[in-house]
């Protein structure tokens, strides 16, 4: 990836956090640029915040909202095959 002078900047930080960041690994290798590393964490810390979210939703209360709001399918919503594994297991 090519990065151009007009679209970086600069940003203090303490030269000990400067090495921590130089061996920061990711999947056991090394990022080879500062860029990587905190774009790597950025990504890092956004799956974390985006897997607690999904991990403090209520699926009963998830449905209701859904439902609430008009966003959970209805049975006309769903596809034939899926119709036809519902009544196969509707008849088991």
């Amino acid at each position: 990836m090519m990065i151009f002078m007009s679209e970086t900047t600069t940003i203090t930080i303490a030269r000990a956090t400067r090495q921590r960041l130089g061996r920061v690994t990711f999947n056991g290798k090394p990022l080879k640029t500062a860029d990587e590393t905190v774009a790597a964490l950025i990504e890092e810390h956004e799956r974390r915040q985006f897997w607690e979210a999904m991990d403090a939703i209520d699926p009963d209360e998830y449905e209701a909202q859904s439902r609430e709001e008009g966003a959970w399918p209805v049975e006309s919503e769903y596809s034939a095959e899926e119709q036809m594994i519902r009544a196969q297991e509707s008849n088991a």
